[in-house]
C-alpha cells in the first residue's frame, strides 16, 4: 500500500498535465518526469523555463517574430500598414495635417512618407533642424536659428556672414591733418602730429590756451607757435623783462630816477629842483620862509633872507633887542622901535609903525626926569 501510495503521488505530474511548453510527461519514470521539447528548460521539472522568446508569437497580426541577440530579445517585422514594437499600431494613408512645417505626404506602399521643407525633419517633419547647433559664428558673435538658415549678430569689429572678418576702422581714413590711424577691435586710435589734438586730430592745439603771454601782453596763435605782442615798457618772448625806463637818466640836477611800468618817476629832494625831471628850480621864497617882512632871494636849493635893521636871524625871526643893556637912566622906560603896539601911543612916535624905521628905541622918563626922546 505503501509502495503504491508513493507510485500514485509521482504520477500526480502527468495526471494533471503539468508539463508544459509542449512537453511530453513520462508517467513510467521513476521520477516522473516531463520530456521538454526544444524550446524549454526543464528547469523544475516542468518545462516552464522557455528558451526561445518568440515561441509565445508576441508579434500581432501577420508580423514576423525575429529572435536578436541577448536573453529573450526578439524583433517584430511589420507587415505593410502597421508599426509598434508588437505592430500592434496600425499605420493611416496620407491625411491633411500628416506632415507638420509644409512637409509633402507621399503614400508609400508600406506607410505615409512625409518630404520635409528645408529646415526640417523627423518623420513627421516635426523637428526644427538647428543650423546654430555646429556654432557656425565666430568671435564671439551670436547665433540666431531660422528656416533653414541661421543669421550671425557680430560684435564690434567684425563682419561678414559668419563674423570672420575684422572690420578696418582705418578704411574710411577718419584721421586728419596727416595724423595716424591705429586699428584696433571695435574701434580706431588716431595719433595726432605736433600742434593737433581730439579723436580724430581735427583740432588745432591753441598755444595761447596755457596764457604764456605776461604783464598784458596779446597772445597771437599760430601752427606750432604763438607770438606775444607785449605792452608798452616791456620785452622778451613772454614779455616777461620790465623795460629800464631809468636806463636813460631821464631825471635832472641830480633827481633819483625810479623805474616803474612803462613809467619812471623823479624823486628831486634835495636837489634844488621840482618838475616831472626836476628840471626847474625850485622858488623856496614861494612859501614866504621869511620873516619880518624881510626880502627873500632864491638860490639852488636855499634861500635867503635879507633883514631890516632891528632883525636878525635866518629868517630874521629874531628881534634885536636893543634895550637889554638898559641904556635909559634914572629909570626911564625903554622902547624898542620894532614893538609895533607902541606905535600910536607914545609922543614923538609916528602913528603908524613902518619897518624901515624899527630898529633902536626910545627912553620914557619917570616924573622929575628929563631928556630928549631921541631914537638910539
Amino acid at each position: 500500500m505503501q509502495n503504491y501510495s508513493f507510485c500514485n503521488k509521482n504520477n500526480t505530474r502527468c495526471l494533471s498535465n503539468s508539463c508544459q511548453n509542449n512537453s511530453t510527461c513520462k508517467g513510467f519514470s521513476k521520477d516522473n518526469d516531463c520530456s521538454c521539447s526544444g524550446t524549454a528548460n526543464n528547469v523544475d521539472k516542468d518545462c516552464d523555463n522557455v528558451k526561445d522568446p518568440c515561441f509565445s508569437n508576441p508579434c500581432q497580426g501577420s508580423a514576423t517574430c525575429v529572435n536578436t541577440p541577448g536573453e529573450r530579445s526578439f524583433l517584430c517585422k511589420c507587415p505593410p500598414g502597421y508599426s509598434g514594437t508588437i505592430c500592434e499600431t496600425t499605420i493611416g494613408t496620407c491625411g491633411k495635417n500628416s506632415c507638420q512645417h509644409g512637409g509633402i505626404c507621399h503614400q508609400d506602399p508600406i506607410y505615409p512618407v512625409c518630404i520635409c521643407p528645408a529646415g526640417y525633419a523627423g518623420r513627421f517633419c516635426e523637428i526644427d533642424h538647428d543650423e546654430c547647433a555646429s556654432s557656425p559664428c565666430q568671435n564671439g558673435a551670436v547665433c540666431q536659428d531660422g528656416i533653414d538658415g541661421y543669421s550671425c549678430f557680430c560684435v564690434p569689429g567684425y563682419q561678414g556672414r559668419h563674423c570672420d572678418l575684422e572690420v578696418d576702422e582705418c578704411a574710411s581714413d577718419p584721421c586728419k591733418n596727416e595724423a595716424t590711424c591705429l586699428n584696433e577691435i571695435g574701434r580706431y586710435t588716431c595719433i595726432c602730429p605736433r600742434d593737433y589734438s581730439g579723436i580724430n586730430c581735427e583740432l588745432e592745439i591753441d598755444e595761447c590756451w596755457s596764457q604764456p603771454c605776461l604783464n598784458g601782453a596779446t597772445c597771437q596763435d599760430a601752427l606750432g607757435a604763438y607770438f606775444c605782442d607785449c605792452a608798452p615798457g616791456f620785452l622778451g618772448d613772454h614779455c616777461e623783462l620790465n623795460i629800464d625806463e631809468c636806463a636813460s637818466q631821464p631825471c635832472l640836477h641830480g633827481g633819483l630816477c625810479v623805474d616803474g611800468e612803462n613809467r619812471y618817476s623823479c624823486n628831486c629832494t634835495g636837489s634844488g629842483f621840482t618838475g616831472t625831471r626836476c628840471e626847474t628850480l625850485m622858488p623856496l621864497c614861494w612859501s614866504k620862509p621869511c620873516h619880518n617882512n624881510a626880502t627873500c632871494e632864491d638860490s639852488v636849493d636855499n634861500y635867503t633872507c635879507h633883514c631890516w635893521p632891528g632883525y636878525t636871524g635866518a629868517q630874521c625871526e629874531i628881534d634885536i633887542n636893543e634895550c637889554n643893556s638898559n641904556p635909559c637912566q634914572s629909570d626911564g622906560e625903554c622902547v624898542e622901535l620894532s614893538s609895533e603896539k607902541q606905535y600910536g601911543h607914545i609922543t614923538g612916535l609916528p602913528s603908524t609903525f613902518s619897518y624901515h624905521e624899527a630898529s633902536g628905541y626910545v627912553c620914557i622918563c619917570q616924573p622929575g626926569f628929563t631928556g630928549p626922546i631921541e631914537r638910539k
